[in-house]
């Protein structure tokens, strides 16, 4: 049997109709079946649209599934092709093939802006009590929000095309359509970015659905991201306060001629029967005020009172190719129950918290309101609760129904909600579950890896993660999908080894990480604590910028370092290294001025040696940031300090605590990060120099902050495993350190009490200290604090803190979906599955199941560059079954704790190994 082909990629997607690179990177999986030798030899060959050859590699001895051509330079706005052979040992050959196209470099078409109602500005400008209670304003939001737009353009096609992209963008978000067929199967386009700085363009395939003759093509425009209320301030019109479009609908003709339509004085709007939309507030659909017909051919179409022609304005910001996967409906959840709460209230139970909105079926009178309300949980009396509060955060639809006798469907165009739970008021009838289905939004990320085994507890806590990960990765990475849907930096930059474990996320991070980039460039050097970065927490002229005095955050503005290391060290992309090593690079660098020019609070240079002092120049520790952020004990009042604070006190007293710490040790970490990053890319000279730096910072925490008794600081769990985790203890001194660290989880009861910076090392710092016993407890442990707490009380997503819901059933009003705590799945994997990543894109991998844990036994795979890894292990009583399955292009090393004995090879090459082992000593598991 030959090899055979698949997965073939361009900048790590299928066939892309318009990147933003030159040179794409090319990627593919070889498989073996039968007596198919393994690969030895590739040749990509590039042409264009119409045949003629643009690249030819030439035969490239080498058995890599990966190829940056780069004496291949695209052209802007051009398709190619690119054909594969590949090679196996006894010569013989296989062939597939797959395209790409080059996104626009520069954009020649105008704003299209409709008559409008401009948004209203509203929300406040400064992060005060009402951000975080019930809403105030009782004005209606008919009266505070305008309807979205519908534009209209006619063309004549001379005949059907060959070929016809649609290029598209707004200021705003929009829904194409062209002869009253949706373009693609896209939501909310072009999504949310630093608008300010540049806007994606989408690129569609619209050849079928164009036409000889009359052709219209349809665009709706909503507020969105751009104008609508947004962050955690709940503010409108950050961005803008007009919705606009632009397009370029190239059409390539029969005869060879090419025809491109953009917008011009032919193009009209009217408002829709959307009364108003926003993306938290939600929507309100009037089905009585609808025109069928408006985005077709028609000779009446434009002559309906209403339309209105569009004024045509210059685009002055920069329009780039849109990278990545779109939001799209990914899942469909029908509705599992319909409750009479003992509110007497009717509430549709979908089983599992998500980000999306409700498709509802629907019959009666005509000018009948159907309200829908969303929330994540109910309460302890199981009545509905609205745990998401704040300004505009309603989250509420409502459908006018226009009385057609055969019934009505509705899902809303332009909101989004995070939801279990739909109070329904004023449905016609009785509603049945069948009426209702849940629609999952999000990018359409694969999901790349999977975790079952003998402990359900623990694959609720993956499937809950995954479901977290699927919520927030929309549109950015998210902190939740209700009350803020902030790309929160820190959130993000804890993840990241979870994230690209269980779903495919480079292009999504790609982009992402390009909004870090020009975001840092416009903050001179300082990479912000969210991006995009909300203008009305950005203007130094107005109250709070940032979040009061933090604008830059160790933890969070160290994501430009860690993000990009990650997706290296799981992709094998030296891209994401070289794209962002300039940015990595101004960050440490900033740190580096910032620690110099700045001493901690309370410090007086006078008043210490000249040794110290020189000391604490090194050390990035002279501005408050969040340190180990909602360390549990600083909120649950176990803490001497923590006596008698009140809430908002309560909070922050981890960064008055730990700020002062967490600020070198994670300027260690970025150093660290820069360097092997400059390595990477052979860069010897700048890799040293940033490890002479981190040495010399290194040796100043130590002397500053690290006690001969093995405490660090405000002796806290979390400081302890960052010191660890960063290698910034003596080695003399860590065993003390790590004594005190199992002392600390010991005295608080086999809990964790790390704040969200340090969660992610706990479990590894303690199994790497020789104390994977301990781990394991911390990961079972079913009490407050813990990840299986959250599991037995309803959990179906990571929630924003630990004990959300209190033992008696009392709910605290806040997000239920945030994934930040789920990063341990990234552990689980490695420690527990046993699949670990030794060499960047899992070209060499080790497989090291715990036979000695709480499982009995454990499947899991990873989707690697190279094709599938995956594990099959069973332990009975001393002896335990392992199924192992290697790509070809992935070596993999077997590695079992001691006290095992492996009957088989400690060294696998790609295929499938059944392999067996014995425990020849006691247990170590507790």
């Amino acid at each position: 049997m030959p090899l055979l082909l698949s997965d073939l990629r361009a900048d790590h997607l299928e066939n892309p109709l318009a990147l933003r690179r030159l040179t794409p990177r090319l990627t593919w999986r070889v498989r073996a079946e039968g007596t198919a030798s393994a690969p030895r030899a590739h040749r990509i060959r590039i042409t264009a649209a119409e045949g003629a050859l643009a690249h030819d590699s030439g035969w490239i001895d080498s058995d890599a599934t990966a190829l940056e051509p780069l004496d291949f330079k695209g052209a802007p706005g051009a398709d190619y092709r690119w054909h594969l052979a590949v090679r196996d040992a006894d010569g013989d050959e296989v062939e597939a093939s797959a395209g790409f196209g080059i996104g626009l470099a520069d954009w020649d078409a105008p704003w299209a802006e409709p008559v409008q109602e401009r948004v209203l500005a509203e929300g406040p400008l400064e992060i005060g009590p009402e951000v975080f209670a019930p809403a105030t304003d009782a004005t209606p939001p008919g009266e505070r929000l305008h309807p979205p737009r519908h534009l209209r353009q006619a063309f004549d096609l001379p005949a059907a095309p060959v070929s016809a992209r649609l290029r598209i963008t707004s200021q705003g978000v929009h829904q194409p359509s062209l002869n009253g067929r949706p373009v693609g199967d896209g939501l909310l386009a072009p999504g949310y970015e630093s608008y300010q700085h540049e806007i994606s363009v989408m690129t569609h395939d619209v050849t079928s659905l164009l036409q000889e003759g009359a052709n219209v093509l349809g665009v709706i425009l909503g507020d969105g991201w751009y104008a609508g209320r947004i962050s955690i301030l709940g503010r409108s019109a950050q961005y803008g306060d007009v919705l606009r479009a632009t397009w370029r609908l190239e059409v390539d003709l029969p005869d060879g001629s090419r025809r491109v339509i953009r917008p011009d004085a032919s193009v009209r709007s009217s408002r829709g029967p959307i009364d108003w939309s926003d993306i938290f507030i939600g929507e309100r659909h009037d089905a009585r005020a609808e025109t069928p017909g408006w985005d077709e051919p028609s000779a009446d179409a434009e002559a309906s009172e209403g339309w209105t022609p569009c004024a045509l304005v210059p685009v002055s910001v920069p329009l780039v190719p849109f990278i990545g996967e779109p939001i799209r409906r990914v899942r469909e959840l029908p509705a599992q129950r319909i409750l009479t709460t003992p509110a007497g209230e009717t509430v549709i139970d979908f089983g599992q918290v998500m980000a999306g909105r409700v498709r509802m079926r629907v019959r009666g009178e005509r000018g009948t309101v159907v309200r829908l309300e969303h929330a994540e949980v109910i309460d302890a009396e199981g009545n509905f609760l609205d745990n998401i509060l704040g300004v505009n955060k309603d989250q509420a639809d409502e459908y006018v129904l226009a009385g057609r006798p055969e019934g009505e469907e509705w899902e809303p165009l332009f909101t989004f909600h995070g939801f279990r739970y739909v109070k329904l008021i004023g449905y016609p009838g009785t509603p049945a579950p069948e009426d209702f289905t849940a629609v999952v939004i999000a990018n359409d990320l694969a999901q790349t890896a999977s975790f079952s085994s003998s402990h359900a507890r623990l694959d609720r806590l993956v499937e809950n993660t995954i479901w977290s990960q699927r919520s927030n990765f929309l549109a950015v990475p998210t902190d939740c999908p209700q009350r803020e849907r902030a790309g929160w930096t820190g959130d993000l930059q804890i993840f990241a080894p979870t994230a690209a474990t269980l779903m495919g996320v480079a292009a999504f991070l790609d982009r992402w990480l390009r909004n870090v980039r020009v975001d840092q460039a416009a903050h001179d050097g300082i990479v912000p604590i969210i991006v995009p970065m909300p203008p009305a927490m950005d203007d130094p002229e107005l109250p709070n910028a940032g979040l009061g005095d933090i604008t830059d955050a160790a933890g969070w503005s160290d994501a430009i370092t860690i993000a990009p290391w990650e997706l290296y060290r799981h992709y094998g992309d030296p891209r994401f290294l070289r794209d962002n090593l300039e940015a990595m690079r101004t960050w440490v660098e900033h740190q580096t001025a910032d620690a110099a020019a700045s001493l901690p609070a309370g410090l007086d240079p006078a008043s210490i040696s000249p040794e110290r002092l020189a000391r604490q120049r090194l050390l990035w520790n002279g501005r408050m940031n969040f340190g180990d952020w909602l360390t549990p004990s600083t909120l649950d009042g176990s803490r001497p300090e923590a006596a008698g604070l009140d809430e908002f006190s309560a909070i922050m007293l981890a960064p008055q605590l730990t700020a002062e710490l967490t600020g070198p040790l994670f300027q260690i970490r970025s150093l660290d990060l820069y360097a092997a990053s400059a390595e990477a890319l052979g860069d010897a000279a700048t890799a040293a120099q940033a490890r002479e730096h981190a040495a010399a910072v290194r040796a100043a925490f130590a002397a500053e902050y690290v006690g001969d008794d093995g405490r660090i600081g405000p002796d806290m769990q979390g400081i302890a495993v960052l010191a660890l985790a960063f290698d910034a203890v003596p080695d003399d001194i860590r065993p003390r350190v790590v004594a005190r660290l199992v002392e600390l989880v010991q005295e608080a009861g086999v809990h964790l009490d790390t704040g969200f910076v340090s969660v992610p090392f706990l479990l590894d710092v303690l199994w790497d200290e020789g104390h994977a016993d301990l781990a394991r407890a911390l990961l079972v442990q079913d009490t407050a604090p813990s990840w299986l707490y959250e599991v037995d009380h309803g959990a179906t997503t990571i929630w924003e803190a630990w004990n959300a819901v209190h033992e008696d059933g009392t709910v605290e009003r806040m997000s239920m979906n945030h994934y930040a705590f789920g990063c341990v799945v990234d552990w689980m994997m490695r420690r527990l599955a046993g699949i670990e990543l030794i060499e960047p894109g899992y070209r060499r991998t080790r497989i090291a199941p715990d036979l000695d844990g709480v499982l009995e036994h454990c499947q899991a795979h990873v989707d690697a560059p190279a094709g599938r890894i995956a594990v099959d292990w069973v332990r009975t009583g001393a002896d335990a079954r392992l199924t192992v399955e290697i790509p070809l292009g992935v070596t993999a090393e077997v590695a079992l704790a001691p006290g095992w004995t492996l009957d088989g090879p400690t060294e696998l090459t790609p295929g499938t190994h059944t392999l067996r082992a014995a425990r020849t000593e006691e247990s170590t598991a507790s």
